[in-house]
Formats: structure tokens, sequence, C-alpha cells
């Protein structure tokens, strides 16, 4: 009876985690949310400890946390293009300049005449500088990535300001 007992308690703690596993799996927002935190709140904190209390509102210090901010959310979204270049952009050189040409433009396959077809490639190449890496990007493919990349902010703005309201209460 034991056996059986603990046979049991075993197969439903097996159940529970399952459901959790799946569940978390299902949940992408829930996901990269954690693995946001995961890698934000510990970069935040080795600032923190470095930092020399003249620092505070230097310019510099804004722009290390701008810096593991961005990092924190490449870090978290590596299955998106955006993702990738966003992180090699944070590693390569900070005074390297972003705006080289733009290949969105070339390869197109948009053939509109006239006005409409002009204000749509105005309104890709707009968007393609928005979206890390969207300079490289090809119109599907930057198509593809601006929603990821909407979803990921909005969902890191939701994170910093849960962090903020935490720090003030």
């Amino acid at each position: 009876m034991k056996q059986t007992n603990a046979h049991m308690e075993r197969q439903i703690m097996n159940k529970r985690k399952r459901v959790f596993s799946v569940q978390e799996k299902k949940n992408p927002k829930a996901v990269f949310a954690k693995r946001y935190v995961s890698h934000l709140v510990p970069a935040l904190k080795k600032i923190n400890m470095n930092k020399p209390s003249s620092q505070i509102n230097s310019k510099s210090f804004e722009q290390t946390v701008q810096h593991e901010v961005d990092m924190a959310l490449a870090l978290s979204a590596q299955e998106f293009a955006w993702s990738r270049f966003l992180q090699h952009k944070l590693l390569s050189s900070p005074h390297e300049d972003p705006s080289y040409s733009s290949k969105i433009l070339e390869t197109s396959s948009c053939k509109q005449d006239g006005k409409e077809g002009a204000e749509i490639k105005k309104k890709l190449k707009e968007l393609q500088k928005l979206v890390p890496g969207g300079e490289e990007m090809n119109m599907e493919e930057i198509l593809s990535e601006v929603g990821s990349y909407i979803v990921c902010l909005e969902l890191q703005m939701i994170v910093l300001k849960s962090l903020v309201q935490d720090n003030i209460s």
C-alpha cells in the first residue's frame, strides 16, 4: 500500500512538472520576461556595485545602464535576427555609425509605380532604421522581424516598470 501511494505521488508530481513546463513553452511572453530579468538584474547589480557615488548622474553611467538594458533585450530573444544584430552592434565599437547603405530598397520586390510605390519605399526605409539589423534585411525579412521586435520592446517596458515600482515601494 505504501509503495502504491508513493508511486501515485511521484506520478502526480511528474504530471505537475510536465504541465508547468508545457505551459511555460506555450507562453512566450513569460519565457521572454524570465530570460530578460535573468540577464538584466545581475548586470544592474554589477553596475551598482562598481559605480563611484559621484558617477550616478553622469552621462557614462546612463550609457552603461542603457547598454545593459539593450544587451539584456538582445540576449533574451536570440531566436530572432534583430536580436543577433543588436547584440553584434552592442559588442562592436561604440562609435561605429550604424547608418550604412540600405539593402531593403535594393532587394525589394515592390513593383508599384508612382506616388504609392515611393511612399511604401519611404515607410520601409524608416522601418528598417528602427529594427536592429534592418539595414541588412530585405523586405520579407524586415516584415517578419518587426512584430517580434515590437512585442519584445513592450515586454521590456513592462519588466522595467515593474523593477522601478519594486524599488520605489
